[in-house]
């Protein structure tokens, strides 16, 4: 007799809400243990189920070779165990026998492993429980022929009291072992939706494996049927079932892993018509005996509509089972595609990662689904499970959360066997999960925080003062509002600013916070309140002798959760949670922004204009150097900028490798400022006009600097074609902080010609016929001034 049975079965003894566990712990509670036993060698725990009804919150828990108190005659029949999330009781629930089968059926509840896997209705809490071991007998005992493990299924209400039996694979008439549904043994794993109960039945067709779906609705069955030879036999299809929506939201299709398939294993899509099961979409194992479909979970992980799949491969190996989680996004119409990474947990020695997968729901409140993956081997069979954050781009690579059984007692084994989440069972509006130990989800801070900057820097004004003197620094404002859901009292926050992060390597911070010394790190806290906006304000100080005025200044701020104080129920219920902060994609709880020195500017893109010239002093003054003649040479070099300010530049001499470096001589430094107007016109409405204009320049005094003696020049350039004699009366209002000591105001006196096209000139030809080489022309020319010209000042006629 061939039966199909799970993996890697250990005794599990008792459930725990327990924590003091050795984890990067992220939402899920780690420190309230409630404590759940049940029969020892009952397998207590090889499935949980979170369960609510009305007012009530309970653990159910499957023992699949328990005996039943309400059948003792039966052999191990496996039972269901009612617990009180508020008590720790647990009570067996009376469900397990089948007496009326049908017509040729004779139930056989013996081993049958009822709570082999556990399943509940979202929304009207119905619960399916199902044995997959259950057999028809009615053949072996009147022909002696083989028993037909069908498999049996529960439906209890939801609250609990009443079950009926549903026996999807019997058939009237059908006697043969493996042929058909003779051995399916449905139920080895199930899930409940809407309405929809849908149950894998791996031992069809020969173990070729099938899906199974009833409509609580429409009363109508379907199933795959291999016509096709697509899966092949022994496969173990429906070893693992889900169920989403991969063509469109308000669709449902079926999930079936077949974890033996050609041996690498696949998982396949079904659509749902009429009374068949369609293939929509597949996806195939890479590695041989990695058991590629043994887990498989339909769920929506960028939060688009549309259900993305997880494939568990919980015996891929590379030393040794370690175990790999596939992750397909759904890019429309049930087309998937495959992510470039894998889920690896810790990538421990035979854990048998991926074994269980459970979508959480959303348990970190940041509207992204979650779930929980189960290595139950892992740690020497003491077990683990690893959570993982739903993102925009589809999953998170690491896992947010490492919970461990190791802590739990020696006598504690496969923590992570079973998976359950998706009810608020202590009404803090979060999900709660069990796994071979129970979980409460902590409450989530959700914290919106930002850093304000000023657009720029002028470092030449002093805005702050420190020990009583002026000086320049960045008023850096965070602020933060903090939400989420059943958050008690004001949140304290704690942060970090640190300035200048991205300073160039070999340069100290260009800025550091008062009370620190010259640290560039200063710390803070705030208590915030519920969705209303709290700040405070930092002053980071620029040091003196700043060389890099060019590079942005980079700030970045570092917050976490403070002390948080709860007070215990006073319903006696639960004890409340500490609340804790919502873990973000990319760059975590960090808060980035940027400033810059103001640079005034001569160009509209601040461009630099480095001139370099440099010219050979020989020996003599000679225009050549022959070699042996002389014993040094000597080179001068200059460095000009005449465009906006340079950073630290650089100029590399490169020598003739028959010349030998000596020394630099001296190193002559000096500064310039030439300013600019351009594509200025002053208009003259007549040549004796007197024309008055301003001009005026912006003055940087550079802080920490030593004053020096400067000057402004102004050179005035005419475009007459003519002589231009002009008389300039400069007048210079110098502010009394200035440091300017004087102003030379020149113009340039150029003897210009007429041009053929100006008209202040007369244009006159003259005609000398042949002339000889050698001979002398003379032009004498006379001008007569009109009286108007004759009125003009002698210094305006030109």
């Amino acid at each position: 007799l061939a039966i199909i049975t799970r993996r890697g079965i250990v005794s599990v003894v008792e459930i725990l809400w327990y924590l003091l566990i050795l984890c990067d712990c992220y939402n899920l509670d780690v420190e309230h243990p409630l404590v759940f036993h049940g029969p020892n060698g009952s397998l207590f725990g090889y499935s949980v189920l979170l369960h609510q009804h009305a007012e009530d919150s309970w653990l159910i828990v499957g023992a699949p070779v328990a005996d039943s108190s309400f059948y003792p005659h039966t052999k191990n029949p496996g039972a269901i165990y009612n617990c009180s999330v508020w008590s720790s009781q647990c009570e067996q629930l009376p469900v397990g026998g089948v007496r009326h089968c049908g017509r040729h059926c004779l139930a056989e509840n013996d081993n049958q492993w009822l709570g082999v896997s556990l399943s509940r209705q979202p929304s009207k809490g119905h619960v399916l429980a199902c044995g997959h071991r259950w057999k028809n007998v009615y053949y072996s005992s009147r022909d002696n022929q083989n028993k037909l493990p069908h498999g049996v299924c529960f439906r209890l209400s939801p609250d609990l009291k009443h079950a009926s039996h549903i026996i999807p694979c019997y058939k009237d008439h059908q006697r043969k072992f493996g042929e058909g549904y003779g051995s399916c043994q449905a139920g080895i794993s199930n899930l409940f939706t809407e309405d929809l109960m849908v149950m894998g039945a791996p031992g069809t067709s020969y173990w070729t494996g099938s899906v199974l779906v009833y409509n609580t609705t429409s009363n109508i069955s379907a199933a795959y049927v291999d016509d096709d030879s697509e899966v092949l036999y022994g496969s173990y299809l429906g070893y693992a079932v889900s169920a989403g929506h991969f063509l469109d939201p308000q669709s449902t299709e079926i999930v079936g892993g077949a974890p033996q398939h050609e041996q690498t294993g696949k998982a396949y899509i079904f659509r749902i018509e009429g009374n068949t099961l369609k293939i929509l979409a597949k996806t195939k194992g890479k590695e041989l005996g990695s058991y590629y479909g043994a887990s498989v979970c339909a769920v929506d992980l960028n939060a688009d509509g549309l259900s993305d799949l997880l494939v568990g491969a919980p015996m891929f190996s590379s030393v040794r089972e370690e175990g790999r989680v596939h992750v397909y996004i759904n890019q429309g119409e049930a087309k998937l595609k495959e992510a470039d990474f894998e889920l690896v947990g810790s990538d421990s020695y035979a854990a048998r990662f991926g074994e269980t997968i459970m979508n959480l729901g959303d348990i970190d409140d940041d509207g992204y689904p979650d779930v929980a993956i189960g290595a139950a081997q892992e740690d020497d069979l003491h077990g683990a499970i690893y959570i993982y954050n739903g993102r925009k781009s589809g999953i998170a690579q690491s896992f947010s959360q490492r919970i461990t059984g190791s802590l739990l007692g020696d006598n504690f084994r496969m923590f992570g066997q079973s998976v359950s989440g998706g009810v608020d069972v202590d009404s803090n509006n979060y999900p709660a999960y069990v796994s071979s130990g129970n979980r409460k989800t902590r409450p989530v801070v959700k914290v919106d925080a930002v850093m304000l900057l000023p657009e720029s820097l002028n470092r030449s004004i002093a805005q702050c003062t420190e020990n009583g003197l002026p000086a320049v620094c960045v008023k850096v404002k965070v602020c933060f509002r903090v939400g989420g859901k059943q958050i008690p009292g004001n949140i304290e926050l704690k942060y970090n600013i640190t300035a200048d992060v991205h300073h160039k390597d070999g340069f100290p911070s260009r800025f550091y916070f008062s009370g620190n010394g010259t640290s560039n790190v200063t710390a803070g806290r705030v208590k915030a309140k519920h969705e209303q906006l709290t700040c405070a304000t930092h002053q980071a100080f620029m040091k003196k002798d700043i060389r890099d005025i060019f590079s942005p200044i980079h700030f970045e701020v570092k917050y976490k959760l403070g002390e948080h104080r709860v007070l215990q129920r006073d319903s006696g219920g639960l004890p409340s949670l500490k609340p804790i902060l919502q873990q973000k994609d990319e760059y975590g709880n960090v808060v980035k922004n940027n400033t810059i020195f103001a640079r005034h500017c001569s160009w509209e893109n601040c461009s630099t204009n480095l001139q370099v010239s440099a010219n050979l002093v020989l020996p003599q003054n000679m225009p050549y150097f022959a070699l042996g003649n002389g014993k040094s040479i000597m080179l001068n070099t200059t460095l000009v900028n005449i465009g906006d300010d340079a950073f630290l530049p650089k100029l590399y001499l490169r020598f003739p490798s028959n010349l030998h470096f000596i020394k630099v001589l001296e190193v002559i430094k000096f500064w310039s400022v030439l300013s600019s107007i351009s594509d200025s016109q002053l208009l003259a409405l007549c040549i004796s006009d007197v024309l008055h204009f301003d001009l005026a320049f912006d003055v940087l005094q550079y802080l920490h600097q030593k004053f020096r003696h400067s000057a402004r020049h102004l050179w005035l350039y005419s475009q007459k074609k003519h002589k231009l004699f002009l008389t300039i009366i400069d007048d210079c209002d110098i502010p009394e902080a200035s440091f300017i000591q004087e102003l030379k105001v020149s113009h340039s006196v150029v003897l210009q010609f007429c041009g053929p096209e100006d008209k202040t000139c007369r244009m006159v030809e003259c005609h000398f016929g042949d002339l000889e080489v050698g001979k002398e022309v003379t032009i004498t020319m006379e001008v007569e001034l009109n009286p108007r010209v004759l009125q003009m000042s002698p210094v305006s006629i030109c």
